[in-house]
């Protein structure tokens, strides 16, 4: 059996794999990580082959994982990281492995898979990047998702009291609609714009992948195609596990 962990900035995603399917999951870990990776290691008595994890969580949160997982499966977890070059895909930072992971293995996946394309990850920081039709990874953004925006304008405006509500792309009518409804245009206008200026500079056959916790709520409010991809950092991790 195999495991892949996708440890995130809020957020920790696994799947299973082995002779009898696939079993995948996810939750806010609140880095309590003995409680996170209960779920993913509870295979009872049958054991694993590999474990490979994909981690933005820092190095003091990866030593930690990496202890706790080989104390509870006898199994050293392989960890994945960015690089400089990779199944065909070239890193533009100037020291690749500052470069996430989970979109580095975004980039991976979405390269092997569909060539040229634009990646969307709405999760608690809303990243795009951008993979040319040479695998060439030209840049991209990281602004506030729509959590943080919400957070961080409760946190600093004193009077402003929201209530939940399903958000759209119209005035509000309650300071609550307001909130969601701004902050959802301000981003998906963000978004549109960046995928409009993106388009005109790769090919025309590129795709838009959106993926992330917040990616409902974002892409139902989007004018543009795209391809919806929960799992695209899950599935990276697994074709890089896959060569080895």
């Amino acid at each position: 059996m195999k495991l892949f962990v996708d440890v995130g900035n809020t957020a920790l995603k696994w799947r299973r794999r082995g002779a009898d399917g696939t079993v995948q999951g996810g939750a806010a870990h609140g880095r309590d990580w003995p409680r996170a990776l209960q779920a993913p290691l509870d295979v009872g008595a049958a054991g694993f082959e590999q474990i490979w994890v994909a981690s933005v969580a820092g190095a003091e949160a990866d030593e930690r994982i990496g202890a706790l997982i080989e104390a509870r499966t006898g199994v050293p977890p392989r960890f994945y990281y960015s690089r400089q070059e990779d199944f065909g895909v070239s890193n533009c930072y100037p020291e690749p492995r500052r470069l996430g992971v989970d979109r580095w293995v975004a980039l991976v996946e979405c390269w092997q898979r569909f060539g040229a394309g634009i990646i969307i990850d709405c999760g608690s920081a809303l990243t795009i990047d951008a993979i040319d039709g040479e695998g060439r990874f030209l840049g991209g953004y990281i602004v506030p998702g729509l959590g943080m925006l919400r957070s961080a304008l409760l946190r600093d405006t004193a009077d402003v009291h929201v209530d939940q509500a399903r958000p759209r792309l119209t005035l509000g009518r309650s300071t609550g609609e307001c909130v969601h409804n701004g902050l959802l245009r301000m981003s998906v206008a963000f978004v549109t714009d960046v995928v409009v200026e993106l388009r005109e500079r790769l090919p025309d056959t590129c795709k838009v992948l959106v993926t992330g916790g917040d990616a409902d709520e974002l892409s139902s409010a989007f004018s543009f195609e795209f391809m919806h991809l929960p799992d695209l950092v899950l599935d990276g991790l697994e074709r890089v596990a896959a060569r080895q």
